[in-house]
């Protein structure tokens, strides 16, 4: 008995584990080891956490050091080797039925271990960082006259010194701020300029960035490598990109960065890994924040809290609790602007969102879009439902095809128990055999896990490999190789070892198991209300995918190429000669101006009201800057008023809004509206004209009040329509205007419906992951009716026969067999069709255009799933129906 080790007392059944699989001489120390982790983590990260950090750890010393000599124990007896023969015999002796079994076990076995490695890598998001746990990020919730007005990530930069100062349980802060359409970077040779490249991955941190993050350093000292304002620190690839092969090299030299928000020579005084896929904050390059605060718009007063542009990242004291820290914070917002935020009636509250929950449980509603990656966690929990019913479908199977073989083996158990076999020993062998069958259907599904990981891994563009080694996948194999057999096995082990001695050896109907068949439709039944239910899910993702992709916007985005403006020495003039040039090529057929595109956001987003409304009226209102030309560019349909073809660069001239800010400002009708004029923050603006709605973001996102601003060229964005048919030549041409008109500026360009679609690019993911699982469990589904079909056959050979002595014609017994199959599909179908409903509902309720919920998303799953299921069965009934009826009838 090994000595009591104080602390806390770990879960009992991994420790039960550990002590049977140990070797005695390690015992003492590896328990010792395990238990001291565990009273760390008890005391730092709490129970739950503790223990199953425990688990993982008593399944890594798994491992052949560890494990004591099991060759005497009773498992490895002569009967279980008596067994295992028998049970290979048995494989070898029915071929068909042995690579179904198999085969139908490693799809669900392999698909659930594809899906475990996609979930395990979603869930692993930012916990690579040492300091995960007491990491989070700053969220703002704001409401306006005590109505909810949505949560965000931007603030002011005072809030970060101001939780360092006022709450004394903030051990660190670090703003970051990105770099707004990129930067132009080029590295500098002998005072000579290379060439340059736009950047987008840009980020403005604090130098304690690199002590709260865990980004691993190749070159350089974390603690002070964005103390200079003039340092950079860059990523290995991008060192390589820069620098050449070695990247190594570029520690030291001199990067040259203009266009925007920094501009200068910059000293590379750091090197980092490549940012790794699991975490939610993407960069390349890393420049220090007091550079950026030098710029005159965070210099002048009032807008260390104006200016929203930053977000916000905390670290906590180790003896806090995220529930102390936020009450302390909870109202700092009106500690610091009380003013400014009673005028508005607005109330700020600040959150803790922990950097774990951000990729998958993100509370903001805007988000940090392209600077971060996250997904919805519905969608891994209905990945690992999946992943259940692929897994449950194969066991079904095994059950239904080992059950289906039963009245083969009634003979051998009858000779078997005439000779002295109890039951528990035929049990033992059955489940042998199960054993072994799930043993080699594991070892095929590590082989098709092995060549599909990477194409799931393309899908997501993520690496994704067979990681054997997790503690995730470990504790699925093992589960797997320890319970599966039992769960699939259990059940036809009962069954054939209940046969009566008499019964089995005179092959009576007892032998037959009719008493089993009504289960064995349940089950069959329940496999196709699955697969009822994914047919339908795949066809309604499709659908969806397909509409938004093609549904009207309000906008005309096709035959419109984009060209990312200059950020480098792009005057007027420049920009005039550009536009007369470019224009002026035959195949360009409009051009445009504006700060903002489709699919890219808005400018800028502020606080709004009817001139004659109260100042507790303001809501929001998105913005964006365009020329002259957009409206026409773009398609864009005029309600009321005027566009900007008249406008003038003196102005005044006024905005353009959209239908939904009639409304959400109480403007009266379109033509009331132009006669009116809203006040945005301070200044009062007169309407010059009503837009008809249209989707500037995806149709995730409702129609909210929105409106233009003139300016009369600004050189953010240039989109041109031109006729497709001459493409190549107009980027020709692009390309030479561009570099002529400004030169120093790399050219970056795109097709705007491509770029606009990337907004789905995580629907059509999920939509590709379904597809293909759903085909799995489909495929699954199908083996399990062949193997009911096979038993019925079995079962009624002779039935088959004596009809067909009789005058049966060959289709009248395909119809009369297969018809009871059609049977168990029609009642899978009445109770599928209900649930799908409600999860059709449920799924597209998360985006605010959707197509309806028709009757052809149900009708079109029936029919294919009856076609599947009809191919399935014919196989089987066609085949009966034409053998001979005197080889069925011999025995009689």
């Amino acid at each position: 008995m090994n000595q009591t080790i104080r602390g806390h007392n770990p879960p009992r059944i991994p420790r039960s584990i550990l002590r049977w699989y140990c070797k005695p001489n390690l015992l003492e120390d590896i328990e010792g080891d395990i238990q001291e982790d565990f009273n760390k983590r008890y005391t730092k990260s709490g129970a739950r956490s503790a223990r199953f950090y425990y688990m993982l750890d008593v399944i890594r010393f798994f491992k052949p050091f560890a494990i004591r000599n099991f060759s005497k124990t009773q498992i490895f007896n002569p009967m279980f080797k008596i067994n295992t023969r028998i049970a290979f015999r048995n494989l070898a002796k029915n071929k068909l039925y042995s690579l179904i079994n198999i085969t139908g076990l490693a799809i669900g076995i392999a698909a659930c271990l594809i899906i475990a490695h996609y979930v395990s890598f979603q869930l692993s998001f930012d916990r690579f960082h040492e300091n995960a746990e007491s990491l989070y990020r700053v969220n703002v919730t704001t409401y306006q006259n005590e109505e909810y007005a949505g949560t965000g990530i931007y603030c002011g930069y005072a809030l970060g010194p101001a939780l360092k100062r006022d709450v004394p349980e903030i051990a660190n802060y670090s703003r970051i701020h990105p770099y707004y359409n990129g930067a132009i970077i080029n590295r500098v040779i002998d005072s000579l300029d290379a060439t340059a490249f736009r950047e987008e991955n840009v980020l403005f941190v604090e130098p304690a960035f690199l002590n709260m993050f865990s980004f691993d350093l190749l070159e350089g000292d974390g603690n002070t490598a964005l103390d200079n304002p003039h340092s950079i620190m860059i990523s290995e690839s991008m060192a390589a990109k820069y620098f050449g092969a070695d990247a190594t090299t570029a520690y030291g030299q001199t990067l040259k960065v203009t266009g925007g928000w920094a501009g200068g020579s910059f000293n590379v005084t750091g090197i980092f890994k490549d940012i790794p896929g699991n975490s939610h904050l993407k960069f390349d390059f890393l420049l220090p924040i007091q550079k950026l605060l030098e710029r005159n718009q965070y210099t002048r007063e009032g807008s260390d809290w104006g200016w929203t542009n930053f977000m916000m990242y905390a670290q906590l004291i180790p003896q806090t609790t995220e529930k102390l820290a936020e009450e302390k914070i909870g109202d700092l917002m009106h500690q610091y602007t009380p003013e400014d935020l009673e005028k508005a009636s607005l109330r700020q509250v600040l959150s803790l969102e922990p950097i774990t929950n951000i990729h998958l449980k993100s509370a903001p509603d805007d988000g940090d879009g392209e600077f971060s990656d996250t997904k919805n966690i519905n969608s891994i929990y209905f990945m690992i439902l999946i992943a259940g019913f692929i897994l449950v479908i194969a066991w079904i199977n095994f059950i239904n095809l080992s059950t289906a073989k039963a009245t083969e083996r009634g003979m051998e158990v009858g000779i078997k128990k005439a000779m002295g076999a109890h039951r528990p020993q035929l049990i033992a062998q059955f489940l042998t055999e199960s054993f072994w069958i799930n043993l080699l259907a594991i070892g095929l599904a590590l082989g098709l896990s092995y060549l599909l990981l990477p194409v799931l891994g393309n899908t997501i563009d993520e690496p994704l490999t067979l990681q054997l080694s997790s503690p995730v996948i470990q504790i699925g194999l093992i589960a797997l190789i320890l319970i599966g057999p039992v769960l699939a096995g259990l059940y036809p082990a009962f069954v054939l070892s209940s046969f009566k001695t008499v019964n089995a050896l005179k092959g009576s109907d007892s032998t037959k198991l009719k008493h089993q068949f009504s289960l064995r439709k349940i089950l069959v039944v329940f496999q196709f209300v699955i697969s009822t239910l994914l047919i339908a899910g795949t066809f309604v993702v499709s659908k969806q995918l397909d509409f938004m992709q093609t549904q009207d916007t309000g906008l005309d985005m096709s035959q419109v190429l984009v060209i990312k403006g200059p950020s480098v020495d792009a005057t007027r003039a420049k920009f005039e000669s550009f536009k007369s040039n470019i224009s002026s090529f035959a195949s360009v057929e409009k051009f445009a101006s504006s700060r903002s595109i489709p699919g890219n956001g808005y400018n800028f987003a502020t606080s709004a009201r009817n001139e004659n409304a109260e100042l507790s009226t303001e809501r929001r209102i998105d913005i964006t800057w365009i020329d002259k030309g957009f409206m026409e560019t773009y398609g864009l349909e005029l309600v009321a008023g005027r566009d900007f073809s008249e406008a003038t660069v003196e102005g005044p001239n006024g905005m353009l809004i959209s239908e939904s800010s009639i409304k959400a400002y109480s403007l009266g009708s379109a033509e009331e509206a132009v006669q009116s004029s809203l006040i945005l923050g301070t200044d009062t603006v007169f309407i010059r004209g009503v837009v008809k709605d249209h989707n500037w973001q995806s149709l995730h996102k409702e129609f909210a009040p929105s409106g233009f601003l003139f300016t009369s060229g600004t050189t953010n964005y240039f989109s041109l329509r031109i006729n497709t048919q001459n493409a190549k030549a107009v980027i020709e041409e692009a390309e030479i205007q561009y570099l002529e008109s400004f030169p120093g500026n790399p050219l970056e360009y795109y097709f705007l419906d491509d770029f606009f679609n990337r907004q789905y690019a995580e629907d059509q993911q999920f939509g590709k992951i379904f597809n293909a699982f759903a085909g799995f469990a489909i495929f699954a589904a199908c083996l399990g009716l062949f193997g009911l079909a096979s038993y019925s056959v079995i079962q009624k050979a002779k039935e088959i026969g004596i009809r067909k002595v009789l005058g049966a014609s060959s289709s009248h017994i395909t119809m009369l067999f297969s018809k009871r199959y059609m049977l168990l599909i029609f009642i899978a179908n009445l109770i599928a069709i209900p649930i799908a409903y409600f999860g059709m509902k449920n799924w597209l309720q998360d985006f605010a255009f959707s197509i309806p919920i028709s009757v052809e998303l149900f009708v079109f799953p029936i029919l294919l799933l009856a076609a599947i299921a009809a191919i399935t069965i014919l196989t089987q009934t066609v085949k009966a129906s034409l053998a001979n009826p005197v080889k069925n009838l011999r025995s009689e």
